[in-house]
């Protein structure tokens, strides 16, 4: 946001204007009524996407996540590493920001995770976060950190190996119909091990 403006006109209301975008955006200072007004010099489908997102952060139907932030600065870099991807779509990739109008919940993807036979039955966890980027809308899959790495499949599924270990180098995922190297191996168990003695220790401390 470069500037906002608080003006008194057919009541309270703020006009904010934004670096990155030509559109003038006017919010009324009345409680749970969509009645934010989008004007400028705009990109195709932009006022409306806009004040939809700005109306349901004023309503309270669209919370901002605390990872949104972070989300944007590094979709800014344009580039890939060894902890994020983009997709353009669920599956499919492309390297410029579109939005994303096929939304799933978490719920959503734990149900596909369940069918798939995983090693120990260990389902990998996940959550599905809505983040706002410009006037679009993105899903943001958070896989979340486990002591029960390395994941992989005791039943193939489709083009995906079973008793085959995948990983991920800089922006580089294992091609599917390979092994992860030896070393990258190594250091997934050297993670499992390590992740397992520290719940050991904090169970021991519980229990004394």
């Amino acid at each position: 946001m470069s500037d906002c403006l608080e003006r008194y006109n057919n009541g309270l209301n703020w006009q904010l204007k934004f670096s990155n975008s030509g559109a003038i955006v006017t919010i009324y200072d009345t409680n749970n009524i969509r009645s934010t007004v989008v004007n400028g010099k705009l990109e195709p489908e932009e006022g409306e996407s806009l004040k939809e997102i700005i109306d349901g952060i004023k309503c309270k139907e669209f919370p901002i996540d605390s990872l949104n932030e972070d989300i944007i600065e590094l979709t800014n870099k344009r580039q890939e590493a060894d902890f994020y991807d983009y997709k353009f779509r669920w599956h499919e990739d492309n390297g410029n920001v579109v939005g994303i109008k096929e939304e799933k919940k978490t719920n959503d993807i734990y149900d596909f995770l369940k069918a798939v036979k995983f090693a120990g039955e260990h389902v990998p966890k996940i959550e599905i976060k809505k983040i706002c980027y410009k006037y679009k809308t993105i899903q943001v899959l958070v896989c979340k950190s486990s002591e029960y790495v390395p994941y992989y499949l005791v039943e193939r599924y489709r083009k995906v190996s079973d008793h085959h270990i995948y990983t991920r180098v800089g922006d580089t995922n294992t091609p599917i119909d390979k092994h992860a190297n030896y070393p990258d191996v190594e250091n997934l168990w050297r993670i499992h091990f390590q992740r397992e003695q520290e719940r050991n220790r904090n169970n021991e401390m519980q229990r004394s």
